[in-house]
């Protein structure tokens, strides 16, 4: 029976009378209709229809017509009008008594009211909490969710939320949803989801309710395990440091023989076979092939993961293919899990990442792999595919972020206890071997993805060389059969895992042999011989080998065709452990990989570079897989490749290359050169800039080796570029700032034509109203005064006066501009200022100002490096007398110098601002500021051993060896009616200190900058043979006693 018929039927046993039946039925009529478009209804008649029914207490009724109406909503048949008037009777019987029809119905009408009218709404709804009946219960959070997602942030709404949220944490604590039954999984994992959305909407409340948030995450993340639903919530206190991790457990025998095995192969001395004879035997020699390794490389999609129970072949079996509702009510406790999980990656994104160290024990493992649920535990052996990746995804999003924290773990540490450093490598060295685990097992793609993501991070944070080695084999076999899968996001993931270890600052022997790296190109000892012995170099198989030579083969005639190299070049062949060069590059070759693979072996390369043995001798094939690339149809192709370019050639042009590898160096530009001019033509402003970059990196050697038309084309292609007005400004500067590169080469370093071509071109941008163009252009500018300095012996001619002082102009008013700006704009104008003293034009007024300007920079407050490099350019310009022609500098720079050299921060801006006075060669140049000088670098000197942070510990060595010579300088200078002041000075509470520092620096410093202080005190003594009276002569015995250095 329909519910129309049911509907009537009750109308006609209701006990109403005959004007509200009729009406009724009029009613039922007009919106049961045989016509094909939806009637429009006005809301307030339900709703005066449905508060009458329940004024008389007809619930049987009310109940039939909810239904009737909710069925015709959802079937489009009827339109409300005004919709918000039968929500409001809706709710207010919500709020008297609610009922599933009541909170369907209402919930049905909310989804098609326009969400301008939900609004008003929500103050009543977020109230409607405790609902005694489940089913209500579900369809009210159901309600609430939808309103939500169309609420907009204000301060009212902000207090319903958080009144809310508090309400739905403290359900969960209390238990009030556990007399559910079936309904108890949706329950679950929607009021997750609504709580993670409204912590979403509230920033500051994840940080109030840490302890209650983490306990419903950890709570829920073992939901259906073992068949534990009926699950209460805990508060979760973070834990102390300290106590974060148990004792670390013992390995068991196994898994250290599975650790320690030795993983690849040694070349082997015979001839390898064909691959054709491999294949005839393989039947015989070997095992049939692991049918997860054949689904995982040809990118399988029949999801799924190796389990103990999943069969012997390690296919997916019919065991879960069981009966529909099991599986429904195991893709039910799945939500509840998924919800947590997303719940936690909310949390990740909103706390800092400090927030979590004190619950590392409960989102990782602890040093048992098969201890309490965490997220790789979940990861590992959850039975849904979804939250297996999703709690990859979290862990990795933890783990991003956790480098500071991770470099705590330290594998060493005393016997009689077990320190928080020992307990964390444990925790990171059970991660490493859960990830393998689920490498080893696991062959759905998506999984397979997240955990190489996971794994990356992962080794992007890892202190390796304070670990116990032998687990980095362990992954590389794994992610080396993973780079060549067919799946691309797989495929991706596992070059990124390489990319991250390739890029490991301090290699291991266990990392260098597992990317290739010779032991004659890294900077490792080996401890042992049996460590060489266990860390054998994992190389490719004979197979891989000979195929590889095979398209090699057929790969090479036509491209020796078609390179535009005059140079005869002979590549070498990749050696057999330079597995990830060999893959990479073989990718690169091969136009039908896709695009995302290609960019990520670009990336790849990156890294490589900076550990350039791995690199070093293969230019010829890198230049041409770098061509390709730069021709790539792929845009983020492009410009990975120039990218890679830009690293692959600056650390080429650090190396000084042997004779034998210059040809090589050569040729690798040679055949990029035409490639980069091609790809330039037709890329955007951030190809451009990159290329631009990238060639900026070519190394003196390899540019002034260049053929002379080659050299040309370069400098000409650079300064089109810089010169082009139509062009977008960063890539304009990004020319110059190539161009001001060269200019410090020898063969340009000369050549005032081209110096003052990048300087016209330089003070074309250094205006510009984009700030990184500023910086770029400063930096130019303080190379091109760095090379006009460079030439001031050897120039017969000098740079044109007009253009000199539109340099000065232009350096001092970027002098003004911000920090980044002003800080190579002083050491430009510094330079510049040189130049214009030895100049017999030089224009007195204009020195005047710029000088003013340096001592501003160093008298104003701002960025260090700003100060250092100001009074370094001053340092240059007391060397000449014309300075001190103006009373008004002096009396400004020796009081500032003064200030800077006891009181400043940083160590660095004190010792440039000591270097100043070392270049003052004469008396009476310091005038009346000798004795604040004198004082002021005692003072310096004693509190240079008082360290206010630790950051400058690095450079007091360098402070204290400068002051000590700045005594001693001043000490020589000093005239004879000095003494008694210097004295006195020295005697004020000092004299101790400084005599201790004196020594300390005269017998640590080295022996060619030791000689001013050895020297001091002779020459002081020689003094007293001198015209001085009673009184210097006691003082000058007095200094000359305090600074002897005789053992």
């Amino acid at each position: 029976m329909d519910l129309r018929r049911e509907l009537l039927e009750a109308e006609s046993r209701a006990d109403q009378d005959e004007a509200e039946r009729h009406s009724h039925l009029q009613l039922v009529r007009e919106l049961d209709h045989n016509v094909g478009v939806p009637v429009g209804v006005a809301a307030y008649r339900l709703q005066q229809l449905i508060a009458g029914v329940r004024a008389r207490g007809h619930h049987d009724l009310l109940r039939l017509w909810q239904l009737w109406l909710n069925e015709l909503i959802l079937a489009k048949r009827i339109i409300l009008a005004r919709s918000h008037l039968l929500i409001e009777e809706l709710m207010a019987g919500t709020e008297l008594k609610p009922s599933a029809e009541t909170v369907n119905l209402m919930l049905t009408v909310l989804k098609s009211t326009p969400t301008e009218n939900l609004a008003v709404f929500w103050p009543r709804l977020s109230a409607l909490t405790h609902a005694k009946d489940m089913d209500v219960a579900l369809l009210l959070l159901q309600c609430q969710e939808r309103v939500l997602a169309e609420l907009e942030e204000s301060p009212e709404v902000a207090v319903h939320n958080q009144n809310l949220v508090n309400s739905l944490i403290d359900m969960h604590f209390e238990g009030h949803w556990l007399v559910a039954k079936e309904q108890l999984p949706l329950l679950l994992a929607q009021s997750l989801q609504l709580i993670q959305k409204l912590v979403t909407m509230l920033p500051d409340f994840a940080a109030q309710r840490v302890p209650e948030l983490m306990g419903l995450v950890q709570c829920y993340l073992q939901y259906g395990a073992e068949g534990e639903t009926h699950l209460k919530p805990r508060k979760l206190p973070p834990a102390q440091q300290s106590a974060a991790y148990g004792q670390e457990k013992e390995e068991e025998e196994q898994l250290l023989a599975q650790m320690s095995r030795p993983c690849g192969r040694k070349n082997k001395v015979r001839k390898m076979r064909s691959l054709a004879k491999q294949r005839n035997q393989a039947a015989n020699e070997h095992h049939e092939p692991n049918p997860r390794e054949r689904l995982v490389l040809m990118g399988n999609q029949d999801y799924g993961c190796l389990t103990g129970d999943s069969g012997e072949n390690g296919l997916p079996s019919d065991s879960d293919q069981q009966q529909t509702e099991s599986k429904h009510h195991r893709q039910q406790e799945a939500k509840v899990r998924i919800s947590a999980l997303h719940l936690l990656s909310t949390l990740t994104n909103q706390l800092p990442r400090r927030s979590f160290y004190g619950y590392w024990h409960v989102l990782f493992p602890d040093g048992d792999a098969g201890g309490s649920p965490h997220l790789l535990l979940l990861g590992l052996k959850d039975n849904n595919f979804r939250c297996r990746a999703l709690a990859l995804q979290v862990g990795a999003q933890l783990l991003y972020g956790s480098k500071a924290f991770l470099s705590q773990a330290c594998s060493l540490g005393p016997s009689n206890f077990t320190p928080f450093a020992v307990s964390l490598a444990s925790s990171v060295l059970t991660a490493y071997r859960i990830l393998i685990a689920i490498l080893e097992r696991e062959y759905t793609p998506p999984v397979l993805t997240q955990c190489l993501r996971c794994l990356a991070v992962l080794v992007q944070a890892t202190p390796f060389h304070q670990l116990e080695m032998g687990f980095v084999y362990e992954f590389v076999g794994h992610v080396k059969k993973l780079i060549k899968s067919r799946d691309p996001p797989v495929a991706v993931s596992a070059l990124l895992v390489m990319e991250m270890l390739v890029g490991t600052s301090n290699l291991t022997p266990e990392i260098a042999s597992s990317i290739g790296l010779a032991p004659s190109q890294r900077n490792l000892q080996m401890e042992h011989a049996s460590t060489a012995e266990t860390y054998q170099e994992m190389c490719d198989s004979d197979a891989e080998m000979e195929l590889e030579e095979e398209e090699e083969q057929q790969q090479q005639q036509p491209l020796q065709n078609n390179v535009p190299n005059p140079v005869h070049t002979v590549s070498p062949s990749i050696p057999r452990n330079s597995w990830l060069l060999r893959q990479v590059l073989r990718f690169l070759e091969d136009m039908r990989i896709p695009s995302a693979v290609r960019l990520e072996c670009f990336q790849v390369l990156q890294a490589m570079a900076t550990h350039i043995g791995l690199l070093r001798g293969h230019q010829v094939r890198l230049s041409r897989v770098i061509s390709a690339g730069l021709t790539d149809p792929a845009r983020d192709v492009k410009l990975y490749a120039a990218r890679c370019l830009d690293s692959v050639g600056y650390q080429l042009g650090r190396l000084l290359p042997e004779p034998a590898e210059r040809e090589l160096q050569i040729s690798f530009w040679l055949t990029l050169l035409p490639a980069t001019y091609q790809a330039y033509d037709s890329a955007g402003y951030s190809l451009k800039c990159a290329l631009c970059d990238a060639l900026s990196n070519m190394g003196a050697i390899s540019f002034e080796r260049l053929p002379d038309g080659q050299r040309t084309a370069l400098l000409a292609f650079l300064s089109g570029c810089a010169s082009d007005d139509h062009e977008e400004t960063l890539v304009r500067v990004a020319a110059l700032r190539a161009m001001a590169v060269y200019v410090l080469h020898p063969s340009l370093k000369t050549d005032l034509g081209f110096v003052e071509n990048a300087a016209e071109l330089t003070l074309r941008i250094l205006g510009d109203s984009q700030l990184l163009a500023r910086i770029k252009a400063a930096w130019a500018l303080g190379n091109i005064s760095d090379a006009l300095v460079a030439g001031i012996p050897n120039q017969t001619e000098r740079i044109s006066a007009e253009l000199l002082e539109r340099l000065i102009q232009a350096a001092t008013k970027s002098c003004a501009d911000n920090d980044k700006v002003r800080a190579n704009a002083v050491r430009a104008l510094g330079n510049l200022l040189q130049i214009l003293q030895v100049q017999p034009f030089g224009n007195g007024e204009l020195m005047q100002v710029a000088m003013s300007k340096l001592l501003d920079c160093v008298t104003s407050p701002g960025n260090a490096k700003v100060k250092w490099n100001a009074c370094y350019a001053i340092g240059n310009l007391v060397k000449h007398r014309a300075f001190f022609a103006n009373n008004r500098l002096a009396g400004i720079l020796f009081p500032t110098l003064c200030q800077l050299v006891v009181q400043h921060a940083n160590f660095k801006v004190r010792t440039n601002a000591v270097g100043v006075l070392l270049q003052v060669e004469q008396r009476q140049d310091f005038s009346a500021h000798f004795p604040l000088l004198w004082r002021s670098l005692l003072d310096a000197l004693v509190r240079s051993n008082l360290l206010e942070s630790f950051e400058e510990y690095n450079h007091r060595d360098a402070l204290q060896q400068q002051l000590c010579l700045a005594i001693a300088h001043l000490l020589l200078l000093a005239r004879s009616s000095d003494l008694p002041m210097m004295r006195e000075s020295l005697e004020e509470d000092r004299l101790e200190e400084v005599r201790a520092t004196w020594r300390r620096v005269a017998f640590r410093i080295v022996p060619e900058q030791s000689d001013p202080l050895f020297t001091c005190s002779p020459l002081l003594e020689q003094r007293l043979q001198g015209e001085v009276n009673n009184l210097q002569r006691c003082a000058l015995a007095f200094i000359t006693s305090t600074l002897r250095l005789d053992p």
